[in-house]
């Protein structure tokens, strides 16, 4: 993140590899700060923002909504053939995972499956991190229970 104040306008640069956001309190912050950009890189203006790093995001009069809906339907759809099954809540305290089935699954696609759901956690779904730690402790010998 970078940070830009002056006394007539503040500006955010948010950039994760080749990803930029650009928030400022004022539209001319904005326009200078792409004028900058600009002449020193190549970039595309894409305008106001509709999706980054597989997060929507929506404005609102009163702010600004994210979703990932998207990411977590690509997800499903990548690992399609594991059975998944909708759920109320992201897992029951009380469930206990058994560690003995004679079915397996594979390795690193469970390990695939783990790191793709905490993307999720990690962007706009803290909800589900005590069902990641449960299921990431069987990453090493993951079984079709898991």
């Amino acid at each position: 993140m970078y940070f830009k104040f002056t006394k007539d306008f503040s500006v955010i640069i948010c950039l994760y590899v080749d990803d930029m956001l650009i928030f400022s309190t004022n539209i001319i912050g904005i326009v200078e700060t792409k004028t900058y950009l600009t002449s020193i890189f190549k970039m595309k203006d894409l305008d106001e923002v509709d999706t980054i790093l597989d997060i929507k995001v929506k404005k609102y009069s009163s702010g600004y909504a994210l979703n990932q809906s998207h990411y977590i339907e690509k997800m499903l759809d990548k690992f399609k053939h594991i059975n998944i099954k909708d759920v109320k809540t992201p897992l029951d305290s009380s469930m206990k995972l058994n560690d003995y089935c004679d079915k397996t699954v594979k390795q690193l696609e469970y390990a695939s499956v783990i790191r793709s759901l905490i993307y999720a956690m990690h962007c706009i779904r803290p909800d589900i991190i005590f069902a990641i730690y449960k299921l990431s402790i069987h990453t090493s010998k993951p079984n079709i229970n898991h």
